[in-house]
């Protein structure tokens, strides 16, 4: 009885043995080769972006063509408009003596000479004031070209002058109407919105830029919305990219991922399943690279900025998250797919449950542990990275971004540092790797060489006499 028990238990560790073999050899394959792809899943994987427009087509050309020189000097007769009126009413009420005390008309005929010299020195006067107030706007818009916030109003005003002269054809009154308003009108933005004018949200060129490019990589017209993606949001692993029978594959039982093409869900993999909505995408750019906020008013702060926290600080957050739940398993705790979704960087590179039951039994397990959770949370930070510069460059392509200057310039500064922040990441990613070869790893190679008896020669002759340079003295 005893001798069929052994060989039933005997038969059944062989046909294991095989199965166990066969499954860690697959593991090993998926990890030394880096993953199931060498890069991640695409920023709005399963949608295309569409064509939008502002819905406004600007006659530039015809603008000033619009001012009707009749109606202007008919309406400074009239007094509609105040130049003439204001003029004429000012010199003769401050002139002196029995002029103090005449009308225009009656100044004329008394004194058709005083009248004339009166009138030369309205027009001399209209002229120096002219000619003062631009001399004025010259200098306001080269100081103006100095700083962002001052190119924001500008163009703000330029924007309204625009509007005003469309529907207004006196040139005076347009005028006059665009300089009390100033840059109160705002300037065009995401959307075809204005922005930045009195009583009006500020240009935030990274949060708003962000969310539209969300939008626009998940097919939506409305680069503005803030409406969540359907079935997004799960975090990582929690939609396939992929139906593949390896490691992280959705075609396997207990594989991740669940959404997708066909699961009734707009989500089919990428940053919708880290950030289920624009708001979440924008927040963590935001963090990450700061912002910009820019306004036109008369008044406000014309340029505002916050700086970002870096990458280093999110792969620091990323790497304590990851290794909390792969220490809760390796202490004994159930290893589900969740779980193990938990400590992975998407179905691209993921974490298996063989990884997790080979550093139970390993020795240096708790070392392994924090080294697989650094590689995770650089996998992690890098892909959000390349998801968030994504979406900053598409939302540009939306018409309101593209053609606001002052926006744009704002905005690639942003850029430009982002980029520097990825690739200094990158390079310190090599420089550690390179590191990973240096001379404490070649002595610990040599010492096993020499107790495993390879270097013999080396390990019984004595040691050599060196001189001043570290060179062996000759004849020892």
């Amino acid at each position: 009885m005893k001798r069929q028990i052994l060989q039933s238990l005997t038969l059944s560790v062989a046909l294991v043995t095989p199965l166990l073999a066969q499954a860690q050899s697959a593991d090993r394959l998926y990890y030394d080769i880096g993953g199931a792809a060498p890069f991640g899943a695409s920023a709005g994987l399963g949608h295309d972006p569409r064509m939008n427009g502002m819905g406004v087509s600007w006659n530039v050309d015809a603008t000033c063509g619009n001012f009707d020189i009749g109606a202007t000097v008919s309406n400074q007769l009239n007094g509609l408009t105040n130049g003439f009126q204001n003029m004429m009413g000012d010199v003769v009420q401050n002139a002196t003596g029995a002029v103090a005390s005449l009308p225009a008309m009656i100044i004329q005929r008394s004194n058709p000479a005083l009248y004339d010299l009166l009138t030369n020195g309205v027009l001399q006067g209209r002229m120096d004031f002219d000619k003062s107030k631009l001399s004025c706007q010259r200098m306001s818009e080269a100081l103006a070209d100095a700083t962002v916030g001052g190119q924001m109003q500008q163009s703000a005003m330029a924007e309204n002058w625009q509007d005003i002269a469309s529907s207004n054809p006196d040139a005076v009154a347009a005028q006059e109407e665009a300089e009390a308003e100033a840059g109160n009108a705002g300037r065009t933005w995401v959307g075809g919105q204005k922005r930045g004018g009195s009583g009006q949200a500020p240009l935030r060129v990274v949060e708003d830029t962000a969310k539209a490019g969300y939008n626009l990589l998940h097919g939506r017209t409305d680069t503005t919305s803030n409406e969540t993606v359907s079935g997004g949001g799960g975090g990582w692993g929690s939609v396939s990219t992929s139906n593949g029978d390896w490691v992280g594959g959705g075609g396997i039982a207990g594989g991740s991922g669940g959404g997708g093409a066909g699961s009734g869900s707009d989500c089919m993999g990428g940053m919708c399943t880290i950030w289920g909505s624009p708001e979440e995408a924008a927040e963590w750019t935001k963090k990450i690279v700061g912002d910009t906020e820019l306004r036109s008013c008369d008044g406000c702060e014309k340029s505002e900025s916050v700086a970002g926290t870096g990458l280093i600080r999110e792969l620091e957050e990323e790497q304590q998250s990851i290794h909390e739940n792969l220490v809760d398993m390796l202490n004994g705790g159930e290893i589900t797919q969740d779980k193990l979704n938990d400590v992975s960087a998407g179905s691209g590179l993921a974490v298996s449950r063989g990884v997790i039951e080979a550093m139970r039994s390993d020795p240096q397990g708790p070392l392994l542990a924090q080294r697989l959770a650094s590689e995770m949370a650089l996998a992690r930070t890098l892909t959000k990275a390349m998801w968030a510069r994504r979406a900053l460059i598409a939302g540009t392509s939306d018409p309101g971004i593209e053609n606001n200057q002052e926006g744009m310039t704002a905005l690639d500064r942003k850029v430009d540092a982002f980029n520097r922040d990825i690739e200094l990441l990158q390079s310190e990613m090599e420089i550690r790797k390179s590191l990973a070869s240096s001379a404490a790893m070649s002595a610990l190679q040599r010492a096993a060489n020499r107790a495993g008896g390879s270097m013999q020669n080396e390990s019984d002759s004595p040691r050599s006499e060196l001189d001043g340079r570290g060179a062996p003295v000759e004849g020892q």
